[in-house]
């Protein structure tokens, strides 16, 4: 029962913001799960017939996000499997530390705070084909034009925001070192050949 009730409650989270107007791919990113997820959410109750559910795993960390003491703790958290990686060669230090959209950029920020480092800020649009920008680097925070970036984000999931912030640095001039996130559903401790640190690792058994 209680697995149907927050599977009704995503669905209306995915209702909600699709009636928002946000994309596919801007619901996915929100929610923290795949594109194919959101679909299956907005048409769950409206098929005569209806589909599986896609593979995949919804991570609900609002009890972190929700509070501010949480928040900092896990960043420290993440600061400091940074630090242990950073001293055992497993990736190179980083010169600044970028926050990734809105959640990440939260997390980014305390991550660059212990880690005393400068902080940047990555916006990765979503859903467009090669003609279209992939994002922006928020030119209020520090430029990574020519230093190594960390980048930070809650969810490592199926989508390609993590590809798309690694390419809009690369295009900038900035050196991606590793990525570091809450929560790794990839099955991959690698993006695009950058290092993929989490503190959670989600792995299929089957």
């Amino acid at each position: 029962m209680a697995y149907l009730k927050r599977l009704e409650e995503l669905v209306g989270k995915a209702d909600e913001l699709k009636s928002r107007g946000l994309s596919t791919y801007e619901i996915a990113e929100e929610l923290g799960v795949q594109a194919d997820t959101v679909v299956w959410l907005l048409m769950r109750g409206k098929e005569k017939v209806g589909k599986l559910a896609p593979r995949d795993v919804f991570v609900d960390w609002n009890h972190i996000g929700s509070s501010v003491r949480r928040l900092s703790l896990a960043g420290w958290a993440l600061a400091d499997l940074v630090h242990e990686m950073v001293e055992k060669g497993e990736c190179d230090e980083p010169e600044v530390i970028a926050g990734i959209g809105g959640s990440g950029m939260l997390l980014g920020y305390v991550v660059a705070e212990e880690l005393s480092k400068p902080f940047s800020a990555i916006k990765v649009y979503g859903g467009g084909g090669e003609s279209k920008q992939l994002g922006i680097i928020n030119a209020s925070f520090c430029s990574p034009k020519n230093r190594k970036v960390l980048l930070v984000d809650t969810i490592a999931g199926g989508g390609q925001t993590l590809k798309s912030a690694i390419k809009i640095l690369d295009e900038s001039g900035a050196k991606s070192t590793s990525v570091a996130v809450l929560v790794n559903k990839t099955g991959k401790d690698r993006v695009e050949g950058v290092p993929l640190l989490s503190l959670i690792e989600l792995l299929p058994v089957a």
